[in-house]
């Protein structure tokens, strides 16, 4: 499993710009919903086809159940909607040695995430990881220094917010004695949607502890610091937002009874989680308790996620 993991909330729109306002979702964004759904079917058939057909080794799954305190990131009481997302990965991976300390890997994935609540948070997104890896010398307690670069396109069930994301990470891999692995690093990341309302940027400290008390059990401390763009919702009015203003976006993604409001800052994230994991030969179920904490000029929120998780190679 990677030693990082992203911990974004996917975000959806479907703003009539002129009018100021969303009716019903527009025609554009059910046809790309109906066929979101269409191609994630299909994704899953074809993840469970390659775990059968895939004999060699390189192939890898995974699958979570995420329940989110305050998926809407609400500064207010009334703002906070909790809501439970279903997400899956698969894809390959390729290796590649070069020389004696030097080694490249390369995974091509597919992930979807549904919202039974939310279906307009649905996506579906393809991509590609790129990684170079240096170890210095052989042996298990040598350390590792990694450089990763990531790109996928996000295709939504809200168009408004479908478009291409990248990322780019430096890391390091220590083990400490046979039963600790500490990992640490630093990530920059960009998307870009297709309204610009729901760009993000952000870079991130990230540390890791790994502790295997034995070959069943496995426990991991998260600990990491972003610092970019967030989007938070809101029921309206909020005057106070346009007494500064800070740019809206209408947005029916809630099917609440009004269209809710939807306004980005550049805040400070920080994040502490706790993981364990019962190994089941190389498979892996895990439960996650992940707290979020995010400061601006604001209010700022918080959320609480919990995850249930399986996690196979094949």
């Amino acid at each position: 499993m990677s030693a990082t993991q992203e911990h974004q909330v996917s975000r959806a729109c479907c703003p009539n710009r002129d009018s100021g306002h969303v009716g019903n979702r527009c025609r554009d964004a059910v046809s790309c919903g109906q066929g979101l759904r269409l191609v994630a079917n299909c994704l899953v058939g074809l993840a469970l086809g390659a775990a059968v057909t895939a004999f060699a080794g390189g192939w890898q799954a995974s699958s979570e159940l995420t329940w989110h305190a305050n998926v809407t990131n609400g500064e207010r009481e009334e703002d906070k909607l909790a809501a439970l997302q279903w997400s899956s990965d698969a894809g390959r991976e390729f290796q590649h040695n070069l020389g004696r300390w030097h080694r490249l890997r390369l995974i091509t994935r597919a992930r979807i995430e549904v919202w039974p609540r939310f279906e307009g948070l649905d996506v579906l997104a393809p991509g590609v990881v790129g990684t170079w890896e240096f170890k210095p010398g052989v042996g298990h307690y040598r350390p590792v220094f990694a450089a990763e670069v990531e790109g996928e396109g996000v295709a939504a069930w809200e168009r408004e917010r479908s478009g291409w994301g990248g990322s780019g990470r430096l890391l390091v891999r220590q083990r400490v004695g046979s039963a600790w692995l500490l990992t640490g690093g630093h990530e920059w990341a960009r998307f870009d949607a297709r309204d610009h309302a729901f760009d993000s940027t952000g870079n991130e400290w990230f540390g890791r502890v790994d502790w295997a008390p034995s070959d069943r059990w496995r426990f991991a401390l998260d600990g990491w610091e972003r610092v970019g763009t967030v989007i938070s919702y809101s029921a309206p009015p909020r005057d106070d937002l346009e007494a500064i203003g800070k740019p809206i976006t209408y947005v029916d993604t809630f099917e609440q009874a009004v269209p809710w409001i939807a306004y980005y800052f550049t805040a400070r994230t920080q994040s502490v989680a706790l993981e364990g994991s019962y190994m089941m030969g190389r498979a892996a179920l895990t439960l996650r308790y992940e707290y979020r904490h995010t400061k601006h000029a604001g209010p700022g929120y918080k959320n609480h996620l919990t995850t249930l998780g399986y996690f196979m190679p094949f």
